[in-house]
């Protein structure tokens, strides 16, 4: 009897710690100014389609019109540029940097694209394995517009804008 009261106290014990680093987390993500609408964004799993497309957009265009306004969350674009650099993140996504040119070190002529865990799972092309070897490739991503929401921090990057997340990457 004692055993079982101390095996419930213990599964309870367990349930309250994920409870509580749960809305730790997201408490983190709500101080990042990641709503639950923007966190649905970022996390989206559908291709786009055509119609989804807004072929204006561009690497030159993203860093020529930064402010929240000047795209739609709505919308998908296929941008082209070297990656200057990649890494995952804690949050398992991957963070690729593109540039107009190769070995860009003005970081405001850097745009962001992202692709995400369920997407690394998704297409070869956005395997962890393809992924870690494009630093100093051309490429071609494509993926759904994001609009970073602002931090408190400094922000090197040329744009807020990203493609957030990646649906595809061609190496050009």
């Amino acid at each position: 009897m004692k055993i079982m009261l101390l095996q419930k106290l213990e599964y309870v014990c367990l349930l309250g710690a994920l409870v509580i680093a749960v809305s730790v987390q997201a408490a983190a993500q709500e101080d990042k100014g990641e709503s639950k609408e923007n966190l649905a964004l970022k996390n989206r799993t559908s291709v786009p389609k055509t119609a989804d497309f807004d072929k204006s957009v561009t690497l030159t265009e993203l860093l020529n019109k930064m402010g929240p306004n000047e795209w739609s969350n709505a919308r998908a674009a296929t941008v082209e540029g070297y990656v200057i650099q990649q890494e995952r993140e804690e949050d398992g996504d991957y963070h690729i940097v593109l540039a107009a040119r190769p070995n860009e070190n003005d970081t405001s002529k850097w745009v962001i694209v992202e692709v995400t865990t369920p997407w690394t799972k998704k297409s070869k092309s956005l395997s962890a394995a393809h992924l870690k070897d494009l630093r100093g490739k051309h490429i071609r991503a494509t993926g759904w517009l994001y609009y970073e929401p602002e931090t408190t921090g400094p922000d090197p990057r040329g744009t807020r804008w990203e493609l957030h997340p990646v649906t595809d990457i061609t190496v050009l």
